[in-house]
């Protein structure tokens, strides 16, 4: 059950889960030994001059250098990227990076809107990933030439595929789902650093972690969980905010390995300074909790991710999740108060476990 005590939520007995911002993962597994080399064929010149194959180079570094403990390498020379007589496949042992109009015989992803700048596939078994291929949309190789980082942003976003990690919700995340014409030089997210350190460091090198993951059964779990509050689409994350401030609230859920691939229910329970406990529904509004023994589910725990985000509460994202209406009639009414968000997640297959995160996201607006 849930229980306000004092700033502290207690969930039954204990809580479990860990993840970071909103991130996604899409494996249990990272690359094996932490290396992997590429195959690039990308011809022709970036508007600095430079080669694309250079400017590839210069993406895997981005990756590289926040981490630490990857091997990122590529050779200039060209691979059958493809699986022999199999569409849409590139299945064939060998990592690459490669201009194309059709991503194996399959020219759905880039004729079709939204056209789609680049694809990766990666392969997997249950030690590690074993093979990724980047394909950039040859139709937009003119882009590509001529506006300055937009090719460097899609490759440190489509590397950041061939590591393992899906789509952020965080806006200013560079595995965010849609990317701008015309960026800067893309910098990594506190979201992004958190995905890597769930993934190729340790979780407490993420900034924004949640405590401990517990369990409401008690028993131990490799879970966790990570979130907080941003007015700037994620550059940074705070717990003080003025009524005009536009917040939105990011989380991310990482199961207990053993929970792979099992579906459940995301969930999210406020509580207000006065012990008033609020769940987020799968509509994205927050309604009072009648029963704490039964927590409605704020959206479906998809058994197809390691990671899996949440926009808590705040500002719509692209294809994503529903408006997010008011907290308690509006948020925006309670200045001078505190409220806490707390971030768990179940199984279909044992009701009325729950799995959180220790500590929650603390959000303060002033008088």
């Amino acid at each position: 059950m849930f229980k306000y005590a004092g700033p502290t939520l207690l969930l039954a007995a204990c809580l479990a889960p860990g993840s970071a911002a909103a991130f996604e993962l899409s494996y249990l597994v990272g690359l094996r030994n932490n290396s992997h080399n590429y195959y690039a064929h990308l011809p022709g010149n970036l508007p600095d001059g430079g080669s694309f194959f250079e400017g590839f180079v210069r993406a895997l570094g981005v990756w590289m250098d926040a981490s630490g403990n990857l091997r990122l390498t590529a050779v200039e020379e060209a691979r059958e990227v493809c699986r022999a007589n199999q569409t849409g496949s590139t299945q064939n042992g060998v990592n690459t990076a490669s201009f194309s109009d059709t991503f194996c015989g399959d020219d759905s992803y880039f004729s079709a809107a939204p056209v789609a700048e680049a694809v990766t596939q990666t392969s997997w078994n249950p030690a590690a990933i074993i093979e990724s291929d980047i394909i950039f949309n040859e139709g937009r190789k003119s882009q590509f030439a001529s506006i300055g980082h937009h090719f460097h942003h899609v490759a440190v976003h489509e590397i950041g595929h061939s590591l393992g990690f899906g789509h952020s919700a965080v806006r200013s995340a560079v595995m965010r789902a849609r990317l701008p014409y015309g960026r800067r030089d893309p910098v990594l997210s506190i979201d992004d650093r958190c995905a890597l350190a769930m993934r190729y460091g340790k979780p407490e090198e993420c900034p924004i972690l949640l405590g401990g993951g517990l369990a409401t059964n008690g028993l131990p779990t490799d879970s966790k969980f990570v979130g907080g509050a941003t007015d700037n689409g994620g550059r940074s994350y705070r717990n003080q905010f003025k009524p005009s401030d536009q917040i939105t609230v990011y989380g991310t859920v990482v199961k207990d390995r053993t929970h792979g691939h099992r579906p459940g229910d995301l969930h999210v329970v406020a509580a207000a300074e006065d012990g008033t406990l609020f769940a987020r529904h799968a509509d994205g509004n927050f309604h009072p909790l009648e029963d704490a023994a039964k927590i409605p589910s704020a959206g479906p725990l998809k058994p197809g991710l390691y990671a899996q985000d949440l926009v808590i509460m705040g500002a719509r994202h692209y294809q994503r999740e529903p408006s997010v209406g008011p907290l308690i009639g509006s948020v925006y009414q309670l200045q001078g108060q505190t409220i806490h968000f707390y971030l768990a997640y179940s199984l279909d297959e044992t009701p009325g476990v729950y799995y959180y995160g220790s500590e929650a996201i603390s959000i303060s607006w002033s008088e």
